[in-house]
């Protein structure tokens, strides 16, 4: 019994994600800033998409 006590106190619950913390305001994910911070993350991932297919298209001469 002495020991279930010690691996309680050694668990801890884990973190929020990062930019996910609850910090009151209703609604803050859905706030113009992080709206507009997923659309710049999403344009970056489809230009490094675009690069990459586009890269191996140009580069690889049986594709043409």
């Amino acid at each position: 019994m002495a020991e279930d006590h010690h691996e309680r106190r050694l668990l801890r619950p884990a973190r929020p994600l990062y930019g996910y913390r609850d910090i009151g305001a209703a609604g803050a994910r859905d706030s113009r800033r992080a709206k507009f911070r997923a659309w710049v993350i999403l344009a970056v991932m489809i230009v490094i998409y675009l690069a990459i297919v586009l890269t191996i298209y140009f580069v690889e001469p049986g594709l043409r």
